[in-house]
């Protein structure tokens, strides 16, 4: 029975560092304040450009 509990503790060992080492490589690829950055920078662009384009629309209408 010490066997087998070994071997599980084994497993879930290298189970939570399996997930470690997933969590870690997707965090450096998306990166979440990266992301959260180009979410801003989105929001702020299309801002702009709505703004430019209602200026527009009212210079040309007059």
């Amino acid at each position: 029975m010490d066997r087998n509990a070994q071997a599980s503790m084994e497993y879930i060992l290298m189970f939570a560092v399996g997930m470690l080492i997933a969590a870690i490589i997707i965090y450096k690829l998306i990166g979440i304040k990266g992301l959260a950055r180009w979410a801003g920078a989105q929001m702020s662009d299309t801002g702009e450009n709505i703004s430019k384009n209602l200026q527009n629309l009212s210079n040309t209408t007059r």
